[in-house]
């Protein structure tokens, strides 16, 4: 795809029956669509009729790609633009998701496009919005492990993610105009719901707290030399499944 001048790429993976909803799946830095890929497990929603995007980062990093918090918001239009073109059965608004820095870049084109997204699915890296108030309320579901030592549950040292997770998501609840208090469940004795709204709120915002958790995504596999890194991945909850589950209801509701 070329966007303002540039050659941009990203993976497809197509509907094998009637499109409903364009799922953008962002890789984190250092890392690539393919790894996205195969980390998420993304594409196998498309026996459920998702269209599932996995779109590249243009700042080279390592051996992969970082996002441009603004430089690539462009691109991420021209993609969403050209598969409502190429499935013009689908949902006309999208679910973003990504892990760690494609969450970070997911949280910043919902906040700022919040007209265009469905729900936001973030996995070890939501950020507040940039505004204090949306013009249209961005449903939210979040994932984050204690002992994720990447981006630190309660902040960390770098600019990037010195913000905590829990204020991150009080952002959200505060732009989507609900209160800044969430109700707590402990669903098992490893994992925790911060809820902001009700669950029947359209604009409810979620946090899934996976305690001994890593920077991973829950529900998936990481070979052992990953494991070492980025530590224990949540088995409580499947990120992919819960984030699926949370758009096609949102989209039920519209």
């Amino acid at each position: 795809m070329q966007v303002n001048g540039a050659a941009r790429r990203f993976l497809l993976a197509e509907p094998s029956g009637a499109p409903s909803i364009i799922v953008l799946s962002l890789h984190g830095s250092r890392s690539s669509p393919e790894s996205q890929a195969r980390l998420s497990r993304i594409e196998t929603l498309t026996r459920d009729g998702a269209v599932v995007a996995f779109p590249q980062g243009s700042v080279r990093s390592g051996s992969g790609y970082e996002w441009d918090l603004e430089g690539d918001a462009p691109f991420l239009h021209a993609v969403v633009d050209g598969l409502l073109d190429q499935f013009p059965g689908s949902h006309p608004q999208i679910c973003i998701s990504g892990m760690s820095g494609g969450a970070r870049m997911s949280s910043r084109f919902a906040s700022r496009h919040p007209e265009r997204v469905l729900l936001l699915g973030a996995v070890a890296g939501l950020r507040a919005p940039v505004r204090r108030a949306l013009a249209r309320p961005v449903p939210v579901v979040a994932f984050h492990g204690t002992a994720d030592r990447i981006n630190p549950l309660n902040g960390g040292a770098t600019a990037r993610w010195e913000e905590s997770v829990l204020d991150a998501a009080k952002g959200w609840a505060a732009a989507d105009g609900l209160s800044e208090e969430p109700t707590s469940d402990e669903v098992t004795s490893e994992l925790t719901r911060f809820r902001f709204g009700s669950e029947e709120d359209p604009a409810t915002v979620t946090l899934w707290v996976s305690r001994g958790a890593g920077h991973t995504w829950p529900g998936s596999r990481l070979p052992m030399l990953l494991r070492l890194f980025l530590g224990r991945t949540s088995h409580e909850i499947d990120a992919t499944a819960e984030i699926w589950r949370s758009a096609t209801t949102l989209a039920g509701n519209g």
